[in-house]
Order: C-alpha cells, then sequence, then structure tokens
C-alpha cells in the first residue's frame, strides 16, 4: 500500500519551528502541523498558528511518543498517532543530522 508524506517549513520568526504536514495513504490526504522545538529537540502536534494541540509529544533524546497535557486530542485528530510517529521520526533524524531546521522532507514508501 502507497505511503509518502511531505513536511514543509512554515516561515516563522522565531523557534519553535512550524511545518505543515501533508501524509497521502489509503485512508485519503490528511494534512496536520507539527512543531520542532530546538532545546529539547522535540516535535509535537499543532494547529495551523502553531498553538500545541493533539496531545502528542516526541523527543530526539528517547524516541519515545508521550502524551502531553496540551488540549485534549480532538475527537477526530488530524494525524493518527502511527503516521505522527512516522513523521516526527523523521523530522527529528534529519533536524539532529543537519543541525538546523530542514525546509522540507519528502518521503515516497511502496
Amino acid at each position: 500500500m502507497p505511503y509518502s508524506f511531505l513536511l514543509r517549513l512554515v516561515p516563522t520568526e522565531t523557534p519553535p519551528h512550524l511545518y505543515r504536514a501533508t501524509v497521502h495513504n489509503a485512508d485519503g490526504t490528511h494534512e496536520a502541523f507539527l512543531l520542532l522545538t530546538p532545546a529539547p529537540p522535540s516535535v509535537q502536534l499543532a494547529d495551523a498558528r502553531g498553538n500545541p494541540s493533539g496531545g502528542l509529544r516526541m523527543s530526539l533524546a528517547d524516541g519515545t511518543l508521550q502524551r502531553t497535557d496540551a488540549e485534549p486530542p480532538e475527537p477526530r485528530c488530524s494525524l493518527a498517532a502511527e503516521d505522527f510517529r512516522t513523521l516526527a521520526a523523521h523530522l527529528l533524524t534529519q533536524y539532529g543530522k543537519q543541525g538546523r531546521p530542514p525546509e522540507e522532507i519528502r518521503r515516497v514508501f511502496s
């Protein structure tokens, strides 16, 4: 089953860095927003304005998925936990390799 995603950095003045995520999977196309916080490096779900939402976070330190106390998950979360885990892992890996927020990450799996 084909699966692809695109993470694109949304221009902001200061960290945290906001990303627009587009995921294409068997269920269709889904859009979400992710925040990359540099210190300590972590990624969490956000709304289009960059406010934490959805209650999921992954840190570079241990790579585990955590539920946060940010506003409770919406009845229909913009991104499934498994999709979030995939996107966050790729974003944190590229951030760790480059030492700066990547402009874009595109992956296609077949």
